[in-house]
């Protein structure tokens, strides 16, 4: 057995149906799906025990455990070499299953893989996510290196380091997680290719949640996790660079949200948790794409980061002005 398919179910009744079918249209055959129900209360189980594909593996959790309880419990059944992972709302294109099996066999040094994500529903955007290994392990204090929806898993990794979801690991984030985890362990990159129909909407876990208090509790796990010490100031601090703001930002949290950067850096000199050049550029993306949010926070916010940065672009400065003329119109920039 070449791929498991991994679809954990809560809830996902009118999408479950369209979901399977991006899998049995798949143009690589060799595999098995593992759905796994996490106690439902809609009819997705009804849905799931309807299906007469031999090719399923229906798992009823007696109790609900959450995206990583009910992940757990598919791993443990998995009997590819490799786990691919699809939630239970997505689509994967019709043929994902070739070119990720493609990918992971000519690169056996890679532990996990994904590609980009088509938003449909809500949005119509794509995500895409870092290329590289070390352009993945530099992202691990900003966000996912790698989509999980869109993942493909060498399951002898997994297995050889017992790399599962931890019980006490948030039930939003948790994908972000278990990248910090397996990064120690195993390389990562990501095709340059839509691998997965993503459907953003009401249905998804994280619609409608305090994104402010859930990635407080994440990056708690993830500095811990990384034997990185934090404050509760310096988690807010950093939540800015992730450009959420825990309240108006000024001039002075840009000098603390600087001088916090600056100390990552040192501290990455210092004990090489993440590839240098890598890092020193994510750091540098982060703290330059923040600057395009400032002016809705405050002008001394936006002129202090311009004074920190040690230059003052003209194309800066006219995104400022424009702003401030807008403003002043009564127009939202």
């Amino acid at each position: 057995m070449r791929v498991s398919v991994l679809i954990p179910v809560f809830n996902k009744a009118p999408y479950l149906r369209e979901c399977l079918d991006s899998v049995y249209a798949q143009t690589f055959t060799d595999f098995e799906i593992i759905a796994v129900d996490d106690r439902s209360t809609d009819n997705s189980l009804a849905i799931l025990k309807a299906e007469t594909d031999p090719r399923l593996r229906i798992i009823e959790l007696p109790q609900n455990l959450g995206p990583g309880g009910a992940a757990n419990a598919g791993l443990d059944a998995c009997r590819g070499e490799y786990v691919v992972r699809l939630d239970a709302d997505d689509l994967a294109v019709p043929d994902r299953l070739q070119r990720q099996v493609e990918h992971m066999d000519a690169h056996p040094e890679i532990g996990a893989s994904s590609g980009s994500l088509q938003l449909f529903g809500a949005s119509g955007h794509t995500w895409s996510f870092p290329l590289t290994d070390e352009l993945c392990k530099a992202q691990l204090l900003f966000g996912v290196p790698v989509s999980q929806g869109a993942s493909i898993l060498r399951r002898s990794v997994l297995e050889a380091h017992a790399i599962r979801y931890a019980p006490s690991w948030p039930r939003v984030g948790e994908d972000w997680l278990f990248w910090v985890r397996m990064a120690q362990v195993s390389r990562f990159n990501n095709l340059d290719d839509v691998l997965t129909l993503y459907r953003r909407g009401e249905q998804n876990i994280s619609h409608g949640q305090n994104k402010v208090a859930t990635h407080r509790v994440i990056l708690r796990e993830v500095f811990d996790m990384l034997g990185i010490k934090a404050t509760a100031q310096d988690i807010d601090t950093h939540l800015m660079a992730l450009t959420y703001f825990t309240a108006p930002a000024d001039a002075a949290s840009m000098r603390r949200l600087r001088a916090w950067l600056d100390h990552l850096l040192a501290l990455n000199a210092e004990r090489a948790l993440f590839p240098q050049a890598a890092f020193a550029a994510r750091v540098g993306k982060a703290w330059n794409d923040l600057y395009y949010r400032l002016p809705a926070q405050s002008m001394s916010a936006s002129l202090e980061h311009l004074r920190l940065s040690g230059s003052w672009p003209r194309k800066r400065l006219l995104f400022l002005v424009k702003w401030k003329v807008n403003t002043l119109l009564g127009r939202t920039p």
